[in-house]
């Protein structure tokens, strides 16, 4: 007895002195997993390969159908718990084995011998075996039997680069492991003794004959009946691989990036509205491709949650020719008049206009930026609806001029489009005609902004269980206002492409189209959904004729019937602070006792700003020759009253330059001086505190700022003024161009009758 004790205390001494010199390689027991993209109801959209290009997805334990686990408990070691981690009599029937054959044809090897050479290889030999022996020692003084098991089935080799029990049970039956019946778990424990001679696809029969052994073995020990096993070898084999999902790549690749991914990533994306944006727009590219554009991109966002529910980056991801892995999406691109909304939004919050405010429609020169409206004509005025609906860009940047460009760029920067970094004096009055660019996934967002009331939050792709955090980024009156507007079923820029015949869905939407016809933008909304589509080529050759309403519409209408065939309508606000006031139909402003023809727009009580009609006015002429008389020439002739209509001096200008009659005040009395004075000029170009930045790879000869002013009938010629210096000479109406030099200018207009007016602009 005191012998075996002195025994048994040198053998733990020795183990304990090898344990501390030669510990195990605990490391080895992780390798890196594989990535496994995961949507939102848990189906697996793409996989990415570990860092060692191998197919591994660790599972747990109660991951694992408790037959599959039984089945290899049975086959590979039926007294696995048990034994503490070596089985001297597996072993010995083995040696007896190899002695006979006079080569290793079994290894006795228990699973925790098993996990320990599958931690550190070795080729086949005697001492290989004893180190297992001692390997396997550790593992048992450590690691549960469960977690051992659980190694097992993380780290067994099954083919190729498959790993583990998670990876096969994917590439050969396309599922998980919790899901494997008694044949395929029987297959997935044969393959690891020799996974290039039990190779299903390529040597199904060798593998049938080592699947039906561990069913025999798995009947022997009770872990299966005789139907079951009768039944699982009826069973047929996989004839090939599963190829790895590739549903939302881009996505996926955006929830996945870099080189350390986790194993697991659970997106928002929903395969089945996945599928059906992309067979939308493969169905339409057959059509666009036709036209010269080659590609396309879609975005579907959950209003609900800001979810992510589809984003295709491109047509086909594997397209080569059209460069199907870039990401269209993500890119930054020029969104032409799509911005447009958030503008008349801001105006509207901030009281400068209403819908049925009347805007002027006329060319519009600022230094060298000149826009034009895209159908090269004016309207001299025209509503803010109607020139939203009419995507006319002159009302546009001149309502940017008067909401203030540095405003408008705030409030988009602070909805979320992350591409505008650069100073607002960069953009200009540009910025609301796709001077800047942006992503089509942060412009959906913020499109879905507008669906939601004003209320605004980053969009999501990764399925976190996080409620989205908002912030008031516009009013809810503003935006239901806008909503209202881009809703309407008649307008003109509702593509032919889209017939009307199958039903135009509810949807509040806005097209774009960028600087040079490179890209096409369409962005709309229902109750549940935002949907944004982009057309173009990926390497930005541009397309003649290429529209937003012409080639995105169309998808995008597409892309609403597919999603929601019976339609959702649109997003519905209670409690708007939303009101109709009675406005002069010709000023759109409070009429007067001459307003004789009066119509209704709606307001925001409390901040939409009316002023008294300034175009009814009454003035005193002679009676006799109907000249206008004032102050003091009023003594001594006969007088009467006469109502006149007086615009804007600028527009009243653009109309008779045109030929147009252009009704304005009776001519002055020549024997009155008072009425002579008239009018006193007034600067239209440049806008009040405009920042002008000058371009460095353009030539200064062609960085001009255009000089502008109206003034009265008896006005005369205009002299112009910068920081004191004589610069220009004019008349009234006529537009001269002004070199732009940096800094601060004062710049002060002078007419023939010394009556003058004066801005300040800067130039940097």
């Amino acid at each position: 007895m005191g012998l075996a004790l002195a025994l048994l205390l040198i053998c733990g001494a020795s183990f304990a002195a090898l344990d501390a010199l030669f510990p195990f390689p605990w490391e080895r027991l992780a390798p890196p997993a594989s990535t496994v993209v995961l949507g939102n109801r848990g189906e697996p959209i793409r996989f990415f390969l570990a860092r060692d290009q191998a197919w591994r997805f660790p599972v747990a334990l109660d991951e694992v159908s408790p037959i599959c686990l039984d089945t290899l408990l049975a086959s590979e070691d039926r007294y696995f718990f048990s034994h503490p981690g070596v089985n001297p009599l597996s072993i010995l029937q083995a040696a007896l084995g190899n002695i006979q054959a006079g080569r290793v044809v079994r290894g006795g090897s228990t699973i925790t011998m098993q996990v320990a050479r599958l931690a550190e290889p070795k080729p086949r030999s005697y001492w290989a075996k004893a180190v297992e022996c001692f390997r396997a020692l550790q593992l048992e003084l450590r690691l549960s039997k469960r977690e051992i098991l659980n190694h097992y089935v993380n780290l067994v080799p099954c083919g190729g680069n498959i790993v583990g029990l998670g990876a096969a049970s994917w590439f050969y039956f396309g599922k998980t492991p919790d899901k494997l019946s008694l044949a395929e778990s029987a297959l997935l424990a044969a393959i690891p003794r020799a996974p290039g001679r039990y190779n299903p696809v390529k040597r199904p029969e060798a593998a049938q004959a080592a699947r039906d052994r561990v069913l025999a073995a798995a009947l022997a020990v009770g872990a299966a009946t005789a139907e079951e096993v009768e039944h699982a070898s009826a069973q047929g084999l996989p004839e090939r691989l599963r190829r790895p999902p590739l549903v939302g790549p881009h996505l996926a690749q955006m929830a996945a990036p870099g080189r350390d991914r986790p194993a697991r990533v659970r997106t928002t994306l929903d395969s089945r509205v996945q599928e059906l944006a992309r067979q939308a727009m493969r169905s339409r590219l057959v059509e666009l491709r036709a036209q010269g554009v080659e590609n396309a991109s879609v975005v579907v966002l959950d209003l609900a949650n800001r979810e992510v529910l589809a984003l295709a980056g491109s047509a086909d991801f594997f397209d080569d020719a059209h460069h199907g892995k870039v990401n269209a999406a993500t890119a930054p691109r020029s969104p032409g008049s799509a911005l447009k909304p958030f503008l008349y939004a801001l105006a509207f919050e901030k009281g400068l206009i209403a819908p049925e405010s009347l805007l002027l429609d006329i060319p519009i020169a600022t230094g060298t930026y000149d826009p034009r409206n895209y159908d090269g004509s004016y309207r001299g005025r025209v509503e803010a609806q109607e020139a939203l609906i009419h995507s006319l860009n002159a009302p546009a940047v001149r309502l940017l001029a008067d909401v203030g460009a540095e405003p408008f760029h705030r409030l988009l920067v602070d909805g979320g489009l992350r591409t505008l970094t650069r100073p607002t004096a960069h953009y200009g009055l540009s910025l609301v005609l796709g001077g800047g660019e942006v992503s089509l996934l942060d412009l959906t967002n913020l499109y879905a902004t507008l669906a939601r009331g004003g209320m605004h939050g980053p969009p999501s792709i990764l399925a976190d269980g996080r409620s989205p955090r908002e912030a008031r980024l516009l009013g809810p009156e503003a935006c239901a206002l806008v909503t209202g507007i881009i809703s309407r079923l008649e307008r003109p820029d509702l593509a032919a492409g889209v017939e009307k015949a199958r039903g135009v869905p509810a949807v509040a939407w806005k097209t774009g189209t960028s600087f040079g016809h490179r890209d096409a933008f369409a962005l709309g909304f229902s109750a549940r959904l935002a949907v944004g589509v982009w057309v173009g080529n990926v390497d930005g050759r541009p397309v003649k004729g290429i529209s937003g309403a012409r080639q995105a519409a169309p998808l995008l209408f597409d892309v609403f019937r597919a999603l929601e065939p019976d339609g959702m309508g649109l997003p519905r606000t209670e409690g708007l602070n939303l009101a109709e006031a009675e406005v002069c139909a010709l000023s759109r402003q409070l009429p007067g006792p001459d307003c004789d023809k009066r119509v209704r727009m709606s307001v925001i009580p409390g901040v939409t700003r009316l002023e008294p009609c300034p175009v009814h006015r009454r003035v005193l002429v002679d009676a006799a020759t109907g000249l206008r008389v004032t102050g003091e020439c009023l003594t001594g002739r006969e007088v009467r009253q006469e109502l006149v209509t007086q615009f804007p001096a600028e527009l009243t200008a653009w109309w008779r330059s045109g030929g147009m009659p252009a009704p304005g005040l009776p001519e002055p009395s020549p024997d009155c001086p008072e009425a002579m004075a008239g009018l006193g000029p007034r600067i239209t170009s440049p806008k009040a505190r405009m920042v002008y930045q000058i371009r460095p790879d353009s030539p200064s000869g062609f960085q001009r700022v255009g000089l502008c002013a109206q003034a009265g009938a008896d006005a005369g010629a205009l002299t112009w003024f910068q920081d004191g210096a004589h610069v220009a000479a004019s008349q009234v109406g006529e537009t001269v161009f002004l070199e732009l030099t940096p800094g601060a200018h004062r710049l002060v207009v002078v007419d023939a009758q010394g009556r003058s007016d004066a801005l300040r602009y800067e130039v940097q």
